[in-house]
């Protein structure tokens, strides 16, 4: 077998790397995302936006 990690996922929320052991969540779009994050985005919870929010 290789011994290459895998690609880093990262939540497309907050852009922080994802656990594919533990965070087995996904948006209404299948995308990946932190649990917390997604019931932070459903309850309407203001977050600090990433940088590349800011830029888009």
């Amino acid at each position: 077998m290789d011994d290459r990690p895998f690609p880093q996922t990262r939540c497309i929320l907050c852009s922080m790397p994802l656990s594919l052991q533990t965070d087995l969540a996904a948006d209404e779009n299948g995308k990946a995302v932190h649990t917390e994050c997604y019931v932070k985005r459903i309850a309407g919870v203001p977050s600090n936006p990433s940088p590349t929010s800011i830029v888009n």
